[in-house]
């Protein structure tokens, strides 16, 4: 498994919690994992992940020499176009010259993003390859409506393209991705495995607890709260929740008088949507809650209302799949991955990407109608879609036709 970022190495977005719960599960079924992933900022979060992955999975911390932009913020554009190639290069070095030692040890490479561009650099130099799979998280550096920030991905682009136009298998996060896919990478839809991103449903409802989640509600000022509703994800420009509290303060006055907004969650935008909130005079109804241990998240699920997503896009959204785990209705934008989730009517509404009033309409009708059926319809999509106990047999039966494949090869070489 080849991914630059992994929680909790690497902090808690949607990219580094698929990696640890796919690895997990994996390993969990009795796959023997080799995870090659960048050496953490600190000790204490490398003892940390160690400590966290089960036993069965080695981690091999790659380290790269680093160009002094973004340091410390791993997700910023200049970090991400000169410092992860590097990485993405001393990563497949690694990787080489173990298959040198050993060419048959693992069945499967599995790159996430652009994770896999030192590998699909590599391929055709070393005869019986091993499979290469790639999966697309996002592609955000595609759809920025920011000329400077799309001029400056243009090589992160071409990287991307390259791996998916060398692996044997491009895993697409959703059904509403592969247009998006096909346009901007180049892979046909017959070509895309499409594997959802998952939860674990009842790990969810068990972490959480509606006794803390009243007492998380208290402590921030918002006991009594009702309807509550409730927004997760790293605050930047591209979620959109400045818009959230425009949205708020057109429906302010039409809303139950105890209503509430939380938000959970951390970003370089926090100040911003904090002076919106103070500006549109929804001090005592909102609150920007910062980061959560998973057991208070989980507990602040659990007693409320709605969640909303107002994105501008979006990849897979695991944030959107726990509130629906524990049975809330969505209001979320109409990008990348959610329609896959929110059934307009059933588990919930969908609003076209930035457009506030589409969004103050939706909140005002959702503040005055009762969630519970939308809820339960959501909670048995996940379950019955979204699951790992559905998402990984397809995982295991896609690696297992990669690796006959392989051996079909192999065989064939040999007799000539």
């Amino acid at each position: 498994m080849l991914s630059r970022r992994v929680h909790p190495a690497h902090g808690p977005g949607g990219l580094e919690r698929h990696v640890f719960d796919l690895v997990t599960q994996l390993s969990r079924h009795g796959v023997k994992v080799d995870l090659f992933t960048e050496t953490p900022v600190s000790e204490s979060r490398r003892i940390m992940a160690e400590r966290s992955f089960p036993p069965g999975v080695r981690i091999h911390w790659v380290a790269a020499r680093r160009l002094p932009l973004g340091v410390r913020k791993g997700t910023v554009v200049l970090d991400r176009i000169t410092n992860y190639p590097f990485w993405s290069q001393r990563a497949a070095l690694t990787l080489s010259a173990q298959l040198k030692c050993q060419p048959n040890q693992w069945a499967v490479v599995h790159a996430h993003g652009l994770a896999g561009w030192g590998m699909a650099r590599a391929r055709g130099r070393v005869p019986q390859e091993t499979p290469l799979v790639m999966t697309t998280h996002g592609l955000e550096e595609f759809r920025s409506h920011v000329r400077l920030k799309r001029w400056a991905y243009a090589p992160f682009r071409h990287g991307i393209r390259t791996v998916a136009a060398r692996s044997d298998a491009v895993v697409t996060t959703d059904t509403a991705l592969i247009p998006l896919v096909e346009r901007h990478l180049d892979v046909c839809a017959a070509d895309q495995v499409v594997i959802p991103n998952a939860v674990d449903p009842e790990e969810c409802r068990s972490l959480g607890s509606r006794s803390r989640g009243c007492e998380l509600l208290e402590g921030l000022g918002l006991n009594d709260a009702s309807p509550v509703f409730l927004s997760v994800g790293r605050i930047e420009a591209n979620k959109a929740f400045t818009l959230m509290v425009e949205a708020l303060a057109q429906v302010a006055l039409d809303l139950p008088r105890s209503w509430a907004w939380v938000l959970v969650g951390d970003g370089p935008e926090r100040s911003n949507v904090q002076r919106a909130i103070q500006n549109a005079g929804l001090s005592g109804h909102s609150v920007l809650a910062g980061s959560l241990s998973e057991i208070d998240l989980h507990s602040l699920y659990s007693v409320s209302d709605w969640f909303v997503h107002p994105t501008l896009y979006e990849g897979s959204s695991l944030a959107t799949l726990e509130a629906m785990a524990h049975g809330l209705p969505v209001i979320a934008s109409r990008a990348g991955g959610l329609p896959d989730k929110v059934i307009e009517g059933e588990t919930g509404y969908l609003v076209p990407p930035g457009n506030v009033h589409a969004l103050s309409r939706v909140l005002r009708q959702a503040g005055n109608t009762d969630s519970e059926s939308l809820g339960a319809a959501g909670r048995r999509l996940c379950e019955d879609r979204f699951s790992w106990k559905e998402v990984l047999s397809q995982y295991l039966a896609l690696y297992d036709r990669l690796r006959k494949g392989r051996s079909a090869i192999n065989a064939s070489h040999g007799s000539c």
